[in-house]
């Protein structure tokens, strides 16, 4: 709560700084802090005569606000063990004071700046909290003798969340070490304290493991990557890399400094097929295999019924643990196709041991996974370790000490929550940062697709409403992703998480109930700056919004009264049905919220044109996205009806399925028909099954359509 607001503290600077104006320090920074209270005393001067002093334990945390200070300002400050002086900025420990962990006090008076935390990292976010208030301009900094005034007051703050988190993903396009250290500092700058570093996948195996040294000499390099959004043609580059056991250590000792704790994942038992091109006995079918040029989901996938497999895995993690002393070990669980098991006699074979049945819930494959990950729980749990497992792990029996990451909406982390388990929320709703942050997508760098503007991100609530108070402490917390399919550069990573990361921090440390995105953004401006000093890349929509204003000429069907015989999938409703004909043409993301998904079953909408009209022309949007599952649609019909009650088809029109040789983007489908008069009309857009090149063979595709155009 601000006690004083901060223009009239504004005003009495002026006035006690009439002889010096200096630059104001200000304290409306992201996160922003629960407690502001400020006072009318003459405001402590930050110069090149401060001095910091630590009490012991805290001399990193002073190097760091040196060095800060001295990025920003352009002065050094000197450090000092604290004993007992009046003057300057002191860091100190107070546990007592606080009733939780990594909480921070920042006490400003005209001769002294006392930082005092819970513990370490309380102290280290108090610092950021000055860091980020200090003024920042070309005209400032780096001027010797230059000062900054510090309003006099109490500021206290503390994290809503214990976990809060970013992921990132090396293993599509390898991340040199030195870059991966500027992640850790971008995720310190936002008071996060959990790094989850995602090592190994089907494009290559990323952490050196000394009793398997092929998944480095092998694994960790892909002859080639498939061009485009997982077209059928390849470069022949190879790619790859991967980190020394020393170089991890070193990365883990960095991010500590940080306050910040790397989680490694070794996801299993799909995404393995970099592993099984090294060692293909792991595999049902015995190989060969290669480390997979393409992106989506493989269905090679580690043998669970071979025990050797079971000790291979066992081994790495065992070696992961000994590197990294994390009290998380993410062991995947995602996306692990049961084809090869089906058809496998050693899986069948352990099914059969284990007295495996299948129920109406899941198969007897996916309890034969739940048997895998809760071994491997016990391997990580021995060790003194807790496993994070995606949501799939709910599917069988999971470990009841497993931490769910919500991953595909929140429903898994809600019944996660409700059987007891702790939640980490991570739906890609809101927080898979490796989606496009503009609808205008032809100016944005290439991504998986799908957007995710920095507003929807902002108001995302970690905490569902379905959950009683007692089972939203399972809520430990927050955390956003990003997968490198078509992010190549590190660049290119920085820009998909910033600004973004201001949101989540803000969702991370605060979880406001009541959001002011406007107020947010102006908040915003002033971390612009320190990215820019820090050479960060970052996309600058909320600066410089736009308007897209993409119509269709109004029609017979505009505004009308529609019907879906049948909802869109939940997480592709938006406004309903009435996205279809407001007279707003989808763009080119798929969850922009201009267009309705369907998966397995047709859009069928009922049109009320309100009075009779003779027609003989429809026409409406759809798009492709191969990558994303996401094909043209492949049979339309067109019926009409006088009453609403009997219709009768007018139309129909056959659609070849796209290929990879074809274009992904926004199409138009027309069917022209004889006049006809009548006051319904009810289209009817089927899809396909996804064909034999792709990765989801088998498997429905989607359709997602907007803008049903009648004349």
């Amino acid at each position: 709560m601000k006690k004083l607001s901060y223009l009239i503290v504004a005003a009495l600077l002026l006035s006690a700084c009439a002889k010096e104006q200096l630059p104001q320090a200000n304290y409306d920074i992201i996160p922003q802090p629960k407690e502001v209270t400020l006072n009318e005393e003459n405001p402590f001067e930050l110069s090149p005569k401060t001095v910091i002093r630590y009490e012991d334990g805290l001399q990193r945390e002073a190097q760091f606000l040196s060095e800060y200070v001295n990025d920003i300002m352009g002065f050094a400050m000197e450090i000092q063990e604290y004993q007992g002086q009046t003057d300057g900025i002191v860091l100190k420990l107070s546990p007592d004071d606080f009733d939780q962990a990594e909480a921070y006090e920042i006490n400003i008076t005209p001769k002294q700046v006392t930082v005092k935390g819970a513990d370490a990292s309380g102290v280290f976010y108090g610092i950021q909290t000055l860091r980020k208030s200090l003024p920042l301009s070309p005209s400032l900094r780096g001027v010797g003798g230059s000062k900054t005034a510090l309003s006099c007051g109490t500021i206290r703050d503390w994290p809503n969340f214990a976990y809060r988190a970013m992921h990132l993903d090396p293993c599509r396009h390898f991340i040199p070490l030195d870059s991966v250290k500027v992640y850790v500092d971008m995720l310190a700058m936002h008071n996060m304290n959990q790094f989850h570093f995602h090592l190994s996948d089907d494009q290559g195996w990323r952490m050196e493991i000394k009793k398997y040294p092929e998944l480095t000499e092998i694994g960790a390099y892909r002859n080639g990557t498939v061009i485009g959004h997982n077209g059928n043609l390849y470069d022949t580059i190879r790619h790859g890399g991967f980190y020394t056991q020393d170089e991890l250590r070193d990365l883990i000792n960095y991010a500590a400094e940080r306050h910040i704790n790397i989680i490694p994942e070794i996801d299993l038992p799909g995404h393995m097929q970099a592993a099984l091109a090294c060692y293909p006995q792991l595999g049902c079918t015995g190989g060969p295999y290669e480390v997979w040029r393409r992106w989506g989901v493989s269905e090679e996938v580690l043998c669970a019924g071979n025990e050797e497999t079971m000790r291979f895995v066992e081994d790495v993690l065992n070696e992961v643990m000994d590197v990294f002393p994390s009290p998380y070990i993410h062991i995947g669980g995602d996306e692990c196709p049961k084809v090869r098991w089906e058809q496998c006699p050693k899986c069948q074979a352990k099914i059969k041991e284990l007295g495996i049945k299948g129920d109406e819930r899941f198969s007897k494959e996916d309890y034969l996974q739940s048997y895998v990950m809760n071994r491997m729980a016990k391997v990580v749990e021995a060790r003194g370790r807790r496993v994070i497992g995606w949501d799939e792990i709910l599917e069988g029996n999971v470990s009841e000490t497993a931490i769910i990451m919500s991953w595909r909406g929140t429903e898994g982390g809600i019944e996660a929550a409700r059987k007891g388990h702790d939640v980490i929320m991570a739906p890609s709703s809101h927080l898979y940062f490796d989606y496009y942050q503009s609808e205008d997508i032809a100016s944005e760098p290439s991504c998986i697709g799908g957007y995710l503007p920095v507003e929807r991100v902002y108001e995302f609530q970690p905490l569902p409403e379905e959950l009683t108070p007692e089972q939203q402490k399972h809520i430990i917390g927050v955390q956003a992703n990003i997968w490198t399919e078509y992010i190549a550069h590190f660049w290119h990573v920085q820009y998909m998480a910033l600004p973004r990361m201001e949101a989540l921090t803000e969702i991370q440390w605060n979880n406001p109930k009541e959001r002011d995105f406007e107020v947010f953004v102006e908040r915003c401006r002033h971390m612009r700056q320190l990215y820019e000093l820090y050479h960060y890349t970052y996309a600058d929509h909320i600066f410089n919004p736009q308007v897209w204003a993409d119509t269709v000429a109004p029609n017979l069907a505009t505004r009308k009264p529609i019907t879906l015989r049948q909802q869109p999938a939940e997480q592709y409703t938006y406004e309903g049905a009435l996205v279809l004909n407001d007279g707003n043409l989808g763009r080119g993301a798929y969850n922009s919220g201009r267009w309705l998904g369907f998966c397995g079953y047709p859009l069928d909408a009922v049109i009320d044109l309100e009075q009779p009209a003779e027609m003989q022309h429809v026409r409406f949007h759809a798009l492709t996205n191969k990558g994303a599952w996401i094909y043209n649609p492949s049979h339309v019909k067109v019926l009409v009806s006088d009453d609403g009650e009997t219709f009768r088809e007018v139309a129909q029109k056959e659609i070849p399925i796209s290929t990879w040789a074809d274009n992904d983007g926004i199409f138009a489908y027309e069917l022209d028909f004889e006049p006809v008069t009548a006051k319904y009309v009810e289209v009817v857009v089927s899809g396909y099954d996804l064909p034999e090149d792709h990765s989801g063979f088998g498997n429905p595709a989607w359709i997602f359509v907007d803008e049903i155009e009648v004349w």
